[in-house]
């Protein structure tokens, strides 16, 4: 019998405690009793990633929101980082950028960025969870 992973649906990454309370407060208001994993740390993200996702074909899908603007390791380096996952792995996830940030320059990168679903505002709300979360087919 093989062991089940850690799978969350949804992991929020931000060096900000505070918005992952909120974030966490907000799914669970949205959408009822959900498991939401938060790291203020985005390498500590990705190693958790890294050992609880694999090349496995399940069709769990995990939503990652992604701050942008963070110490240690930024949302764009996150990316980078993410973009090295096997395509098995990668097709696991729906990344969403949250962030305070109003520059264009963000947004556009963020649509340029074929690992990223869309860029959201903070803070996050009810109304977002419920236009965000649909269910995904992956074929």
């Amino acid at each position: 019998m093989s062991m089940q992973k850690n799978k969350p649906p949804y992991i929020v990454i931000d060096d900000d405690v505070l918005n992952n309370m909120i974030c966490k407060i907000t799914l669970e208001m949205a959408l009822g009793a959900v498991q939401v994993e938060t790291f203020s740390n985005a390498e500590i993200a990705l190693e958790f990633i890294r050992t609880n996702y694999d090349d496995a074909t399940d069709d769990v899908v995990t939503l990652i929101l992604l701050d942008i603007n963070m110490p240690i390791m930024s949302g764009w380096e996150f990316l980078d980082s993410f973009d090295e996952f096997s395509d098995s792995t990668k097709k696991q996830f729906r990344i969403y950028l949250l962030s305070s940030s109003v520059d264009d320059r963000d947004k556009e990168k963020a649509k340029q960025n074929k690992n990223v679903i869309d860029y959201l505002s903070k803070p996050l709300s009810k109304e977002m969870v419920k236009r965000i979360d649909i269910p995904v087919n992956r074929a």
